[in-house]
Protein backbone atom coordinates (compact mmCIF):
# COMPACT_ATOMS: atom_id res chain seq x y z
CA UNK A 1 0.00 0.00 0.00
CA UNK A 2 1.15 3.28 -0.95
CA UNK A 3 0.36 5.81 2.03
CA UNK A 4 1.20 9.89 1.61
CA UNK A 5 2.74 10.89 4.76
CA UNK A 6 2.42 13.60 6.77
CA UNK A 7 4.34 14.76 9.88
CA UNK A 8 3.65 17.77 12.20
CA UNK A 9 6.37 18.82 14.10
CA UNK A 10 5.78 21.32 17.05
CA UNK A 11 8.36 22.17 19.94
CA UNK A 12 8.29 24.63 22.58
CA UNK A 13 11.80 25.48 22.41
CA UNK A 14 14.94 25.07 20.88
CA UNK A 15 16.19 23.07 23.89
CA UNK A 16 13.26 20.76 23.21
CA UNK A 17 13.68 20.17 19.19
CA UNK A 18 16.25 16.98 19.46
CA UNK A 19 13.71 15.36 21.22
CA UNK A 20 10.44 16.44 19.30
CA UNK A 21 12.05 15.68 15.65
CA UNK A 22 12.91 12.13 16.41
CA UNK A 23 9.86 11.21 13.63
CA UNK A 24 12.05 12.65 10.83
CA UNK A 25 15.44 11.22 12.33
CA UNK A 26 13.80 7.57 11.85
CA UNK A 27 10.86 7.84 9.44
CA UNK A 28 13.72 6.02 6.55
CA UNK A 29 13.49 3.40 8.40
CA UNK A 30 9.92 3.24 8.78
CA UNK A 31 8.71 4.46 5.87
CA UNK A 32 11.24 4.23 3.86
CA UNK A 33 11.12 5.51 -0.05
CA UNK A 34 8.13 7.75 0.95
CA UNK A 35 8.83 11.84 0.30
CA UNK A 36 7.12 12.81 3.00
CA UNK A 37 4.93 16.39 3.93
CA UNK A 38 6.54 18.04 7.05
CA UNK A 39 4.31 20.43 8.45
CA UNK A 40 5.67 23.31 10.76
CA UNK A 41 3.83 24.75 13.46
CA UNK A 42 6.29 27.67 13.32
CA UNK A 43 6.28 28.07 17.22
CA UNK A 44 10.25 28.97 17.54
CA UNK A 45 12.58 30.09 14.84
CA UNK A 46 15.03 27.24 15.11
CA UNK A 47 11.94 24.52 14.69
CA UNK A 48 11.56 26.21 11.34
CA UNK A 49 15.19 26.91 10.62
CA UNK A 50 15.82 22.85 11.23
CA UNK A 51 12.84 21.70 9.38
CA UNK A 52 13.41 23.88 6.13
CA UNK A 53 17.22 21.97 6.58
CA UNK A 54 15.98 18.56 6.84
CA UNK A 55 13.43 18.79 3.66
CA UNK A 56 16.22 20.54 1.63
CA UNK A 57 18.84 17.67 2.16
CA UNK A 58 16.00 14.85 2.66
CA UNK A 59 13.96 15.89 -0.83
CA UNK A 60 10.85 16.42 1.74
CA UNK A 61 7.49 18.49 0.97
CA UNK A 62 7.93 21.44 3.63
CA UNK A 63 4.51 23.20 4.76
CA UNK A 64 3.97 26.13 6.66
CA UNK A 65 0.69 27.14 7.60
CA UNK A 66 -0.77 31.07 7.22
CA UNK A 67 0.80 32.63 10.06
CA UNK A 68 3.07 32.98 12.70
CA UNK A 69 1.58 29.77 14.85
CA UNK A 70 -0.97 27.29 13.94
CA UNK A 71 -2.01 24.35 16.85
CA UNK A 72 -0.70 21.30 16.18
CA UNK A 73 -4.80 19.72 16.13
CA UNK A 74 -5.95 22.49 13.74
CA UNK A 75 -2.82 21.54 11.05
CA UNK A 76 -4.14 17.52 11.81
CA UNK A 77 -7.81 19.07 10.73
CA UNK A 78 -6.58 20.67 7.80
CA UNK A 79 -4.81 17.11 6.92
CA UNK A 80 -7.94 15.42 6.88
CA UNK A 81 -10.26 17.83 5.60
CA UNK A 82 -7.76 18.24 1.61
CA UNK A 83 -7.41 13.87 2.07
CA UNK A 84 -8.86 11.86 -0.50
CA UNK A 85 -6.37 8.73 -0.43
CA UNK A 86 -4.84 6.28 2.12
CA UNK A 87 -2.53 8.56 4.47
CA UNK A 88 -0.67 8.61 7.75
CA UNK A 89 -0.10 11.62 10.73
CA UNK A 90 2.11 11.73 13.00
CA UNK A 91 3.61 14.03 15.36
CA UNK A 92 7.25 14.48 15.50
CA UNK A 93 8.24 12.14 18.55
CA UNK A 94 8.26 8.81 17.53
CA UNK A 95 11.02 5.95 16.33
CA UNK A 96 10.64 3.92 13.99
CA UNK A 97 12.49 0.81 14.50
CA UNK A 98 10.70 -1.60 11.55
CA UNK A 99 8.90 -0.71 7.86
CA UNK A 100 5.49 0.11 8.78
CA UNK A 101 4.24 0.48 5.09
CA UNK A 102 2.62 -3.10 5.23
CA UNK A 103 0.73 -2.44 8.30
CA UNK A 104 -3.06 -3.00 7.33
CA UNK A 105 -5.81 -1.34 7.86
CA UNK A 106 -9.59 -2.82 8.25
CA UNK A 107 -11.49 0.13 9.29
CA UNK A 108 -11.74 3.81 8.42
CA UNK A 109 -8.52 4.48 10.66
CA UNK A 110 -5.73 2.74 12.88
CA UNK A 111 -3.99 3.39 15.35
CA UNK A 112 -2.98 3.32 19.12
CA UNK A 113 -5.34 2.71 21.42
CA UNK A 114 -5.29 3.42 24.98
CA UNK A 115 -7.61 1.70 27.38
CA UNK A 116 -10.26 3.51 29.94
CA UNK A 117 -7.50 3.68 33.12
CA UNK A 118 -7.47 6.35 36.64
CA UNK A 119 -6.48 9.75 35.10
CA UNK A 120 -4.29 12.34 36.86
CA UNK A 121 -5.23 13.00 40.60
CA UNK A 122 -7.11 16.42 40.62
CA UNK A 123 -5.83 19.41 42.27
CA UNK A 124 -9.08 20.96 42.78
CA UNK A 125 -11.04 17.77 43.62
CA UNK A 126 -8.53 15.46 45.46
CA UNK A 127 -11.14 13.70 46.91
CA UNK A 128 -12.56 12.14 43.57
CA UNK A 129 -11.50 9.32 41.50
CA UNK A 130 -10.63 10.12 37.99
CA UNK A 131 -11.41 7.94 35.35
CA UNK A 132 -10.17 8.83 31.65
CA UNK A 133 -12.21 6.87 29.04
CA UNK A 134 -10.39 4.99 26.60
CA UNK A 135 -9.06 6.90 22.98
CA UNK A 136 -6.62 6.53 20.41
CA UNK A 137 -3.47 8.57 20.91
CA UNK A 138 -2.86 10.36 17.71
CA UNK A 139 0.49 9.94 17.55
CA UNK A 140 0.55 7.79 14.57
CA UNK A 141 -2.76 7.28 12.77
CA UNK A 142 -3.05 5.15 9.76
CA UNK A 143 -6.22 6.31 7.71
CA UNK A 144 -7.33 4.29 5.32
CA UNK A 145 -10.50 6.24 4.21
CA UNK A 146 -9.93 10.11 5.32
CA UNK A 147 -13.30 11.38 3.50
CA UNK A 148 -15.14 9.26 5.63
CA UNK A 149 -13.63 10.02 8.92
CA UNK A 150 -13.35 14.23 7.83
CA UNK A 151 -17.27 13.37 7.45
CA UNK A 152 -17.54 12.30 10.88
CA UNK A 153 -15.79 14.72 12.44
CA UNK A 154 -17.39 17.48 10.73
CA UNK A 155 -20.84 15.82 12.47
CA UNK A 156 -18.95 15.36 15.98
CA UNK A 157 -18.06 19.18 16.01
CA UNK A 158 -21.29 20.29 14.70
CA UNK A 159 -23.44 18.05 17.30
CA UNK A 160 -21.72 20.05 20.37
CA UNK A 161 -21.59 23.42 18.90
CA UNK A 162 -19.35 25.06 21.87
CA UNK A 163 -16.67 22.13 21.64
CA UNK A 164 -14.57 19.85 18.69
CA UNK A 165 -13.07 16.61 19.05
CA UNK A 166 -9.89 18.68 19.98
CA UNK A 167 -10.96 19.59 23.57
CA UNK A 168 -11.08 17.56 26.53
CA UNK A 169 -14.14 17.38 28.70
CA UNK A 170 -14.95 16.53 31.89
CA UNK A 171 -17.85 15.49 33.62
CA UNK A 172 -17.68 16.49 37.61
CA UNK A 173 -20.04 13.93 39.26
CA UNK A 174 -20.59 11.61 43.02
CA UNK A 175 -17.13 11.61 43.70
CA UNK A 176 -15.89 10.93 39.80
CA UNK A 177 -14.37 12.85 37.35
CA UNK A 178 -14.84 11.31 33.91
CA UNK A 179 -12.36 12.64 31.57
CA UNK A 180 -13.33 12.38 27.90
CA UNK A 181 -9.61 13.07 26.00
CA UNK A 182 -9.53 14.93 23.31
CA UNK A 183 -9.03 13.76 19.77
CA UNK A 184 -9.90 9.96 18.56
CA UNK A 185 -12.40 8.54 21.26
CA UNK A 186 -12.56 4.93 21.47
CA UNK A 187 -16.43 5.25 22.15
CA UNK A 188 -17.22 7.72 19.17
CA UNK A 189 -15.33 5.49 16.95
CA UNK A 190 -15.39 1.66 17.92
CA UNK A 191 -17.51 0.88 14.84
CA UNK A 192 -15.02 2.57 12.35
CA UNK A 193 -11.54 1.67 13.58
CA UNK A 194 -9.03 -0.76 14.71
CA UNK A 195 -6.28 -0.54 17.54
CA UNK A 196 -2.66 -1.15 16.77
CA UNK A 197 -1.91 -5.39 16.72
CA UNK A 198 1.11 -6.37 19.05
CA UNK A 199 3.32 -6.62 16.01
CA UNK A 200 1.91 -2.89 15.23
CA UNK A 201 3.56 -1.94 18.56
CA UNK A 202 6.83 -3.37 18.46
CA UNK A 203 7.84 -1.83 15.11
CA UNK A 204 7.67 2.01 16.76
CA UNK A 205 7.77 3.78 19.94
CA UNK A 206 6.64 6.94 21.06
CA UNK A 207 8.08 9.61 23.29
CA UNK A 208 5.12 11.09 25.35
CA UNK A 209 6.28 15.01 25.30
CA UNK A 210 9.54 14.47 23.06
CA UNK A 211 9.17 18.35 22.23
CA UNK A 212 7.21 19.45 25.34
CA UNK A 213 9.36 17.92 27.65
CA UNK A 214 9.53 20.69 30.20
CA UNK A 215 5.74 21.40 30.45
CA UNK A 216 5.30 17.10 31.47
CA UNK A 217 8.11 16.97 33.66
CA UNK A 218 6.63 20.32 35.26
CA UNK A 219 3.02 18.80 35.21
CA UNK A 220 4.43 14.92 36.95
CA UNK A 221 6.22 17.25 39.75
CA UNK A 222 3.16 19.30 40.43
CA UNK A 223 1.74 16.37 40.97
CA UNK A 224 4.10 14.32 43.21
CA UNK A 225 4.83 11.66 40.25
CA UNK A 226 8.59 12.39 40.75
CA UNK A 227 9.38 8.61 40.16
CA UNK A 228 7.85 8.88 36.67
CA UNK A 229 9.01 12.28 35.91
CA UNK A 230 12.69 10.54 36.47
CA UNK A 231 11.70 7.87 34.05
CA UNK A 232 10.29 10.13 31.62
CA UNK A 233 13.38 12.16 31.47
CA UNK A 234 15.62 9.31 30.86
CA UNK A 235 13.74 8.41 27.94
CA UNK A 236 13.96 11.82 26.65
CA UNK A 237 17.78 12.31 27.35
CA UNK A 238 17.92 8.61 25.41
CA UNK A 239 16.00 10.44 22.17
CA UNK A 240 18.42 13.21 22.54
CA UNK A 241 21.26 11.51 22.36
CA UNK A 242 19.65 9.29 19.25
CA UNK A 243 20.01 6.34 21.50
CA UNK A 244 17.58 4.62 19.93
CA UNK A 245 17.55 1.22 21.47
CA UNK A 246 17.55 3.07 25.08
CA UNK A 247 14.18 4.84 23.98
CA UNK A 248 12.24 1.01 23.85
CA UNK A 249 9.75 0.56 26.37
CA UNK A 250 9.19 4.83 26.35
CA UNK A 251 5.27 4.35 25.29
CA UNK A 252 4.65 1.25 27.75
CA UNK A 253 6.37 3.40 30.85
CA UNK A 254 4.46 6.42 30.23
CA UNK A 255 0.99 5.85 28.88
Amino acid sequence: MTWKVHVIIDTDSASELASGVTSLKTLSTGFPGITPYVHDTCRTGEQTAYLKQWCTDNSAIYSRHVGTFKKMELIYQDILRRSTSDTVIMSGDNVFYEDMRSVEVLGFFKANLLPSETGKKSLLFPDHQVIKESGYNISLTFIKKPEEVWAKVQKINNEWESQTIWQPSYVVKDGYIFEQPRGLTYEMWKNESDPFSASDLTKYEHIKGGGKYVKVQRELTERGDTALASTHMTYINAAIAEDWASVKGARAAMY
